[in-house]
Order: structure tokens, then sequence, then C-alpha cells
């Protein structure tokens, strides 16, 4: 991590630049989309809740774009934020490789076409996608989503934010992906994710899980048996696509513990799916590392909304219906490690504090 910014910090220094697509398609030229604001004549909606970029859809001749603009200030304040506009435009040069190649454009059929895009004026210029955030999590959805995950670890690119505000549903009911500003390049057949083999936790089930579901479902008015039957799902799905990523690790001959841990999750996910009280226990231990995760990642940030309050009120509830649950299956890891359950709650209750402290203005500039 500290390698890949001070990477990312030397190419924001050294003044060079970074452009994706045909400056030929651009509707006006690209100096004229970086002056954008709400108030030009051809915005036709504006989209404020980014933290790293305003988004705006624009309207040339009848035809609908999607306009990205780096913000001045990002507002999260840690150095992946600061990099996530640069990153973004690194992971898109890298996928409209791949979408024009035929030999790989169908894998990755679910992610956005680009334009245009220069770093220096910062923007990304996309076809507008009509659509709407997830609704429903149906099998297709996932089988969308965990498919695209799996293409894109295959070529050496692990998805970090898997949040709601980054997925998008068509009226045909495709998904799309289009933001990739906390998308970094990893090895596939030896590391884990972007952080090595440090952290085999952060993987493409667990990212959905953490970033997406364990949100999703607080903001749902969904039953208990509701909420794990949709998990069951999420499961079944990670089964299908880890069966093809175990065959794709053995013929490409991965590292050992790469292929052992990829084994082992499928093994688990297979359990659960065999028997009830398990997916009850595998749902509470995952719902727990989730929200424990995004409230770290939001605090970190200083990014936090009011579901990361109900986040942290969440952990808290669990810990004190299930502690030893998750203190016997491993679920208190990292800060949390060896806490007894006082400790927790005293933990979770500071952690709360610093959430409402932190919570972010989204109406604002």
């Amino acid at each position: 991590m500290i390698q890949r910014h001070e990477t990312q910090q030397q190419f924001e220094e050294s003044g060079a630049n970074l452009f994706v697509g045909n400056i030929e398609q651009c509707p006006i030229s690209p100096q004229q989309l970086a002056l954008t604001t709400r108030d030009s004549p051809y915005v036709v909606q504006t989209f404020n809740s980014g933290l790293t970029a305003e988004v705006y859809r624009i309207r040339f001749n009848g035809k609908d774009y999607t306009l990205k603009k780096k913000r001045s200030v990002a507002r999260v304040q840690n150095p992946d934020g600061r990099f996530s506009f640069l990153n973004e435009v690194q992971r898109r040069s890298d996928f409209q490789k791949l979408k024009d190649d035929p030999q790989t454009s169908e894998a990755f059929r679910c992610i956005v076409e680009t334009i245009y895009a220069d770093y220096r004026l910062g923007i990304i210029l996309s076809d507008w996608i009509e659509g709407d955030s997830v609704k429903q999590l149906t099998p297709l959805l996932l089988s969308q989503l965990f498919s695209t995950l799996n293409a894109c670890e295959k070529v050496g690119l692990f998805e970090w934010d898997l949040s709601s505000g980054n997925l998008l549903v068509d009226r045909h009911q495709k998904l799309w992906l289009f933001d990739f500003g906390y998308m970094y390049r990893f090895d596939p057949l030896t590391e884990f994710n972007s952080n090595g083999i440090d952290t085999p936790l952060f993987q493409f089930c667990e990212r959905f899980e953490t970033r997406f579901l364990s949100g999703w479902l607080l903001e749902q008015d969904y039953s208990h048996r509701q909420s794990l039957a949709l998990f069951r799902h999420v499961k079944q799905a990670a089964v299908d696509i880890l069966e093809d990523k175990i065959l794709w690790l053995q013929r490409n001959r991965a590292d050992h513990a790469i292929l052992y841990y990829t084994e082992q999750l499928r093994a688990q996910y297979l359990t659960a799916l065999e028997s009830e009280e398990a997916l009850e226990d595998l749902f509470t231990l995952e719902m727990f590392r989730s929200n424990v995760l995004d409230i770290e990642d939001d605090l970190d940030g200083k990014s936090c909304t009011p579901t990361t309050i109900k986040r942290v009120d969440t952990v808290l509830e669990m810990v004190e219906k299930f502690y030893t649950l998750l203190k016997e299956q491993g679920a208190l890891f990292f800060h949390n490690e060896g806490k007894s359950k006082a400790q927790l709650i005293e933990s979770y209750q500071n952690k709360l504090s610093l959430v409402k402290q932190y919570q972010l203005s989204l109406n604002g500039a």
C-alpha cells in the first residue's frame, strides 16, 4: 500500500498525463468539459454525493453522457481518497484495452465504456446509462457481479469499494460497474489481494458483503428470515464463482497458500448452505465482520454517514447477544482481538461518538 501511494505521488508530481479513449468523440472540447458546473446550459442533472468527484448528466444534440469531474479536494481524508481519481483513470485505461480486445471483451461487458478521460484536466466522459441503484438482489444480478469481479481478479485487478453508489442496474436488468477509484493491481497467483499475503480476509464476496450487503440490509425493511434467504443466494453465487476460480488457479499453478485458502472458503460456504444452523452462524459472523470493517473504513476517511451510525448500533447489539460465538469463531480480529465483552462495548460506544462527529454533509458543495 505504501509503495502504491509513493508511485502515485511520483506520478502526480511528475506532470505526466494519462489519456483514455478518443478525443474526437467528445461533444465539446475537453477543456470546456473541465469547466462544467451545475449551471452549464448542457447540464441535465447534477450528482454531488461523490466523495472524490462531481458527476453530471450532460446532453448534446439529444445524446446524454456522464461527466465525472475531479474534486479539487477529496472528501475522503486519506491517501487512497486523495489518489482515487488518478487510480480510476488508470483502471479505465486498463479496462478499455480489455473491452476493445475481442478475446476479453465479453468478460468485461458489465464494465462501463470510457469515451474519453484526461487526468490532468480531471475529467472522465462515458455514455449515460439509464438505470437505477440496486433494488433487488436477484441470482442474475449476483452472477453478473461476481463473474465480473472474477474476471477482474484473473487479470490482476482487485476491487475494494463495492458500495451501492458504484453499482447500477439498467432497464434490461444488466448490471454496470462504473467507479474504479479503489481498484488496485495485484498478482492473483501469489497474492490474496492488493495487500499481498497479509490479509486473506479480504476477497470478492467479503467486499460485497462489507461495502454493500451489510449496509443495504440495514436500510431494508426485511425480516430476519428474508435477510437469511438473501444471504443464502449470495453464498450460492459465490460458490459457483469459487469453483471456476479454483480451476483457474490450478491450471495456472498458483501458490499453494492461495489455492488452499480459496478451497477452504468454498468448503465453508458449502457447509453453511447444507445446514440452517450453520447458515445462521455464518450470517452472524459475516455481518459482524462486515459492519466492523466498514465502520473502520468510514472512520479512517472521516467520511461517516447515518448508515455508519446504524452499523455501530448493530455491532453493539451483536456483541451483547453473540459475544461467545464471535470469540470462539475468530470474529474478533485486528483491533478487537482479545477484548472482553465489556471492553468491546466500551470501544464501540466511543466509536459511536466519533462517527457522529465525522458525519458528511452530502448536500454541500
